[in-house]
């Protein structure tokens, strides 16, 4: 939810990634990493954004953390087209920006946000 903070796992090897290094990250990241690679390893369906947007609270609820994710768009989307990190229809250069905030000093300071960047 937005009025949400984020929450820090110490571990993130707890969420079984390949090669998590053991150090700290965000609770959710390492959610929707574990649930896009278990649903990278199935070849037999893909996952819709909703499917995968619940498979992430699931994780999230079965280790303990309050944390509600949501999803929201600035335009119409259909929740039910599969969730691509990369759409088959893509072609040409890929680029990202990432941000990684640990708000270093402050309420609610964090550990794993540039680990997960």
């Amino acid at each position: 939810r937005d009025e949400q903070t984020s929450a820090d796992v110490s571990n993130v090897s707890s969420f079984s990634l390949p090669d998590p290094k053991g150090r700290a990250g965000g609770a959710l990241t390492s959610a929707l990493l574990n649930v896009t690679y278990a649903d990278h390893q199935d070849t037999g369906s893909d996952l819709s954004f909703q499917e995968t947007l619940l498979k992430v609270r699931d994780v999230l609820r079965g280790k303990g953390f309050s944390q509600i994710p949501q999803l929201s768009s600035s335009r119409p989307m259909d929740i039910q087209q599969n969730f691509d990190l990369v759409p088959d229809n893509m072609t040409g250069t890929r680029r990202a920006v990432m941000i990684g905030i640990n708000y270093v000093g402050q309420n609610g300071e964090l550990r794993g946000c540039q680990n997960d960047v």
